[in-house]
């Protein structure tokens, strides 16, 4: 069998060092590159075609949702595996955002890396379950696949108020409850009910799934004049 084609892409030189020594050893992986900046990933991916984009979550001169929506236009056979040391929600829910099929925390052994790898190689997914929103990663990655069901909560997008779609999209941009009301000039209270009228019509039960109908759109839905929500003063 051909070696994993692997681009390794951090900011840290000691660590991309290290890390390519050790996956030297490994006779079924090949390293072919190195990004030490966020504007470097796509060019460097898109020359050398890697097979697996082991990628930072934070680099200069560069967001981790455009660099991997970069990588996905320039060299769409490449998969992302995510290797960081941040495991925050947000910084999930942005990774799954742009496609990365796989996410891992740098405290991880080698075994457990080298399973990441050929799984997000195989076709799979990974993701570290001693994250305690390993779940969360999970379930945006398989639901980036759109059934039936799922086109119709997309295709429920088109009835959203105003309101509830400006919500949505701040809760796509990785948002708070609270941070949104300060926003947008409401109260946390009244977001909430806005989000329980968005998950009713969706049909979905969490704001992950709902967030990501918005993103997956290819264009922004024409806004709903049935009004505003059960949620009083938006």
């Amino acid at each position: 069998m051909n070696p994993i084609k692997v681009v390794i892409a951090d900011d840290h030189a000691l660590f991309r060092e290290g890390l390519r020594r050790i996956l030297s050893l490994e006779k079924d992986i090949l390293v072919i590159g190195e990004a030490s900046r966020g504007d470097e990933v796509a060019k460097i991916a898109e020359r050398t075609k890697p097979d697996v984009l082991l990628l930072d979550l934070k680099m200069p001169k560069g967001d981790v949702v455009q660099t991997l929506l970069e990588v996905s236009e320039r060299s769409p056979a490449t998969r992302v595996l995510i290797l960081t040391a941040f495991s925050e929600d947000e910084n999930i829910f942005n990774a799954a955002k742009g496609g990365a099929k796989g996410y891992v925390l740098k405290g991880v052994s080698l075994a457990v890396l080298l399973q990441a790898i050929k799984a997000v190689h195989n076709g799979g997914f990974w993701v570290d379950k001693e994250m305690s929103s390993a779940d969360v990663f999970e379930e945006i990655v398989q639901s980036r696949s759109v059934s039936s069901d799922e086109q119709s909560a997309n295709d429920a997008v088109k009835n959203l108020t105003r309101r509830e779609l400006e919500i949505l999209r701040l809760v796509a941009e990785g948002l708070t409850n609270e941070e949104i009301g300060k926003k947008i000039f409401i109260s946390e209270k009244t977001v909430k009910t806005h989000l329980t009228n968005i998950f009713d019509k969706l049909k979905v039960n969490n704001r992950f799934k709902a967030a990501l109908l918005i993103m997956n759109r290819q264009t922004e839905p024409a806004p709903s004049n049935s009004g505003r929500g059960k949620g009083g003063v938006g």
